[in-house]
Order: C-alpha cells, then sequence, then structure tokens
C-alpha cells in the first residue's frame, strides 16, 4: 500500500502530535517515521498499520485512495 504523506501529515498535525510522539506510539524509530511522511520510505505494512493506530484513525485515512483527511 501506497501512503497518501500529505493526508498523514495532515492528519497528525490535527491530533496534535510532533512526528516524534508518533514515532514512539507506533513503535518505529523517529528518523525511519520522518523519512516515511515525507515520502522517502514506504515503511512495511506492519508499520502503516502501526501510525494509523497511532493516530487514532483507520488505515484507509492515511493511503492512496483512502478517504480524504
Amino acid at each position: 500500500m501506497k501512503l497518501n504523506t500529505a493526508a498523514l501529515r495532515v492528519i497528525r498535525e490535527r491530533s496534535g502530535q510532533s512526528q516524534s510522539q508518533t514515532a514512539r506510539l507506533a513503535g518505529i524509530d523517529p528518523s525511519n517515521y520522518a523519512h516515511i511522511e515525507a515520502g522517502r520510505r514506504r515503511g512495511t505494512e506492519a508499520q502503516q498499520v502501526a501510525i494509523a493506530r497511532a493516530l487514532k484513525v483507520d488505515l484507509t485515512a492515511i493511503i492512496d485512495g483512502g478517504e480524504a483527511a
């Protein structure tokens, strides 16, 4: 699955979380999370699911073709 990085950033910012906070909640290294959010890395499916959980949204909200943020 390809992440919609723009939606991911908007959702994270609206949640009031920093990249580091989201990474910690998702169990991902903060620098790796930054690369994922910037679109330089895709992240594994497990990481994508963990990010959605950390942001308390359905996975479809952060993947291309998902719901609008």
